[in-house]
């Protein structure tokens, strides 16, 4: 008896559950823009850029963008990055680039095309008003 009230309860639970997910997941959205961190863990820029990196994802968080970070620390990583890159469609800017590090390019993602270069330089603000003008 108690395991045919915890089927219940479970069935019930699903039913209640199963509307709200489905509504949720039938919006898709595509990315107007990827915003691509060319990292590598050896590279000081980079981690001066870290902290600059996560506080941007916060703030746009919720807007049309998808934030990567490309690693290019090992021969692991590079290639996992390459595989990546050649997934979106951005294979010829990782060439363009020859996996330099310490940098974020701000691509649009229809054309696959740079639109901006963001580097140490810019602060967080800096960065957002950027993305933000390009959306």
């Amino acid at each position: 008896m108690k395991t045919l009230k915890l089927v219940a309860f479970m069935v019930f639970s699903l039913v209640l559950v199963q509307p709200s997910f489905s509504q949720n997941s039938t919006k898709t959205t595509s990315p107007k823009l990827i915003v691509v961190k060319f990292h590598a863990d050896w590279c000081k820029t980079c981690r001066a850029m870290g902290p600059v990196f996560e506080d941007l994802q916060n703030k746009i968080d919720g807007d049309e963008v998808l934030f990567i970070k490309l690693d290019f620390t090992n021969n692991k990583t590079k290639n996992q990055s390459t595989l990546l890159g050649s997934a979106l469609g951005i294979s010829d800017i990782l060439k363009q680039n020859d996996r330099r590090t310490g940098f974020v390019l701000i691509i649009d993602a229809k054309t696959k095309k740079t639109l901006q270069k963001l580097t140490v330089d810019d602060d967080v603000e800096a960065m957002e008003t950027k993305i933000r003008t390009l959306l």
